[in-house]
């Protein structure tokens, strides 16, 4: 198959597979993790079940957690999903992957997105990896650089930064502000529109399926930060065809406070819009 994340962002919905809490990290703005090492065998038999409810969608399959490059028998997981040709796997690493399973970077149906950079300081820029970028590729390998408040008091004085990721594949993306403030990263306090919210709370763009408790969730935000839990459902085949054609989430009391960046007119082609507007 041949595709980029571009196009798959697009033409695709994105499913986040937790597969489990466990991160050998614990970046400072990052609630969904933990350090103590468990679920790091993927159940093969509730995943089978749980593509085969997803089957008929044409689904971007995002492989995380904490860290998913921790996962014993990652292999067997992405094998199965690409069994099914609605499908295309991603998975999401702090760059363990690149030591545990270095193979993925090269399979270009595997879209590989990693987040080797922690954050910006005055005098250097912290990294979760001692690795380098990833450069200009067409193997569907990508870099993500949070913008966080200290990504913009202190980018000028990386020059060199810049310019080594200006490339096709690199992604910068919103920083989140679902955890309390920790050392230098501050709370960010922008709320989006409510129609943006109300189609990001029809199908948000970080629906979860949560491998610990065996559940959807809701929103990952407001699971990951265990002070308001997000809803959860049963993991069902009537939930799976209800959640992906935007009749199984409402707009909840945490949609109604929520903080969090939720991308200006929504995430879908336009053609979706109708449908979550009618609801």
């Amino acid at each position: 198959m041949k595709f980029d994340l571009e196009y798959a962002q697009k033409n695709y919905l994105a499913v986040d597979f937790f597969l489990s809490m466990s991160c050998n990290k614990d970046c400072h703005y990052c609630t969904s993790y933990t350090l103590e090492m468990r679920n790091l065998t993927v159940d093969l038999v509730f995943l089978r079940e749980t593509l085969e409810s997803l089957k008929n969608y044409k689904t971007r399959i995002c492989l995380l957690g904490g860290e998913p490059g921790l996962i014993k028998n990652l292999r067997e997981v992405i094998a199965m999903v690409k069994e099914y040709p609605n499908f295309i796997p991603q998975v999401l690493s702090n760059s363990f992957i690149r030591k545990r399973y270095p193979e993925i970077l090269e399979d270009p149906e595997v879209l590989y997105v990693e987040h080797l950079t922690l954050d910006f300081y005055p005098d250097e820029i912290k990294k979760l990896g001692n690795y380098d970028y990833l450069a200009p590729n067409d193997m569907n390998n990508y870099n993500v650089v949070l913008k966080t408040p200290n990504y913009f008091k202190y980018i000028e004085k990386y020059p060199e930064f810049k310019k080594q990721l200006e490339h096709k594949n690199t992604m910068f993306k919103a920083f989140n502000g679902r955890t309390p403030t920790k050392g230098d990263v501050e709370e960010v306090h922008t709320q989006a529109a409510e129609i943006d919210r109300k189609m990001c709370a029809a199908f948000p763009m970080v629906p979860v399926i949560n491998f610990e408790t065996k559940t959807i969730v809701h929103c990952s935000k407001k699971f990951a930060n265990n002070l308001e839990l997000s809803r959860s459902f049963p993991m069902t085949k009537e939930n799976i065809d209800k959640m992906m054609n935007f009749q199984l989430f409402k707009y909840e009391k945490y949609c109604v406070t929520c903080k969090e960046y939720v991308q200006p007119k929504g995430h879908f082609p336009i053609e979706k819009y109708s449908n979550i507007l009618k609801v």
